[in-house]
């Protein structure tokens, strides 16, 4: 697994801790890449064909208005910081990898923006985590955490007809991009 960070050392204070530095920043930076390398993956070591239009794609970046989820598809979707971002953790850092079937369109749409939806939502995973807070920039338990993330991520979605290649493709990304935010981890004790 890739170090993301490391903390530096002020010498003027014992052990006090002067900032993070990114070592390596994990992002998504060609999403038709990604395609063709989970098809290519996905036919070499599972022996299924994708053929074009079996995944479509777009990207709704910061800020951004949440949309319905196409009928009849499921998705992929990635949130990452914008690409404008001066995080510590890096413009375009990878934040969460969820899926939604085809009839889960509240998870598609709203669920993600709202803490109180699930501790496995990307604001209930931030809310949970405040030791991380500092290294995307959330600026703290005061703020709408549904408006910050319209306004402070952009999100790529990958949609499917196939409903078999959903979890594989989340899978995927998630190995490839090593999401900050995986699960309902919490660093609170």
């Amino acid at each position: 697994m890739a170090c993301i960070g490391a903390l530096r050392t002020s010498c003027s204070g014992a052990g006090q801790i002067e900032r993070w530095e990114p070592r390596f920043r994990i992002m998504l930076l060609d999403c038709q890449k990604l395609i063709e390398n989970f098809a290519n993956d996905v036919k070499k070591y599972c022996g299924i064909t994708i053929f074009p239009g079996d995944i479509t794609h777009d990207c709704w970046v910061a800020p951004h208005k949440c949309k319905d989820l196409p009928k009849g598809c499921g998705a992929v979707y990635i949130f990452s910081l914008a690409s404008i971002s001066a995080a510590p953790a890096g413009g375009g850092r990878v934040l969460k990898v969820g899926k939604a079937g085809a009839s889960s369109n509240p998870r598609f749409r709203y669920q993600h923006y709202s803490e109180g939806s699930a501790q496995s939502t990307l604001a209930g995973a931030i809310r949970n985590n405040p030791l991380l807070w500092g290294y995307i920039s959330f600026p703290g338990a005061t703020v709408d955490i549904g408006e910050w993330l319209r306004n402070n991520t952009d999100r790529n979605n990958f949609y499917f007809q196939k409903p078999e290649l959903i979890g594989l493709f989340e899978v995927y990304a998630k190995a490839n991009l090593g999401p900050v935010f995986e699960g309902s981890l919490s660093s609170k004790s």
